[in-house]
């Protein structure tokens, strides 16, 4: 599994590992005050929906150190070394939404309340197939990618809005990993094994819709509609199954 000196080639992976890097940002880079400028109401629904993606945050951790060894038991040298930097990452978004529960002094939602939200990861890492793994990262990614945006746009001047944008920095690079990544698998895979991938999609997207339901009044709240955020995430998934060729 380990090498002494193994080749370093992909340069398009040793560059986003370089722009990893050098993109690292702590706390003290969000301007924090200003909480009060938003309505209690909507602190309280923030703090809902924002439940599974703090779940998600650190099932990410776990799932880089689940797959870590079967990237370097295949000589995937690059690739390991990049996921190691976004282990950093995750573990950065995690802590950021810790602090911001805090001063909003909120709570996360009850698994009683969202059951749902740990059978999506669940189904993320029932097997330790990385790529797999690397394909639901990127449904999660692409969830990122439209719920901070949308964060982003409902909460631009607040703490809320300069947070989705330093954390959606971070995702866009998660997301040019697995693209790379996927696009080295992808040709070398049978029929059967991208079927696995299609049918990892219907189910990650059928546990989305049960959650979405599950928050539903919290997200009109903010004056977001969850068929509609699903339907946007979906035909953006449906973009990249084109992309990668994964349906052929």
């Amino acid at each position: 599994m380990i090498r002494v000196n193994p080749e370093l080639t992909d340069e398009q992976l040793l560059r986003l590992f370089d722009k990893g890097t050098l993109g690292q940002w702590t706390p003290d880079a969000i301007d924090w005050g200003d909480a009060d400028r938003i309505s209690s109401e909507k602190r309280h629904a923030v703090a809902q929906i924002l439940t599974p993606v703090y779940l998600g945050e650190q099932t990410a951790m776990y799932g880089i150190s689940a797959v870590l060894p079967d990237m370097l038991n295949h000589g995937f040298h690059e690739e390991a070394l990049y996921l190691s930097s976004m282990g950093l990452d995750e573990g950065r978004h995690f802590r950021n939404l810790h602090q911001l529960y805090r001063i909003f002094q909120e709570e996360p939602a009850s698994r009683h309340r969202i059951p749902e939200m740990f059978r999506y990861h669940a189904r993320l890492l029932s097997h330790k197939d990385s790529t797999e793994w690397i394909w639901g990262i990127l449904i999660s990614d692409l969830f990122a990618k439209h719920f901070y945006g949308g964060l982003h746009d409902r909460f631009p001047d607040t703490l809320i809005g300069r947070l989705a944008r330093r954390t959606l920095q971070d995702e866009a690079r998660h997301q040019a990993f697995s693209e790379r990544y996927l696009e080295k698998r992808i040709p070398t895979m049978t029929s059967d094994h991208k079927m696995q991938l299609l049918s990892l999609r219907n189910d990650l997207f059928r546990v989305m819709e049960a959650i979405g339901q599950r928050l539903k009044d919290s997200m009109l709240t903010l004056a977001w509609e969850p068929s509609d955020f699903l339907e946007e995430l979906f035909a953006d998934t449906e973009r990249w199954v084109n992309r990668l060729n994964i349906s052929q």
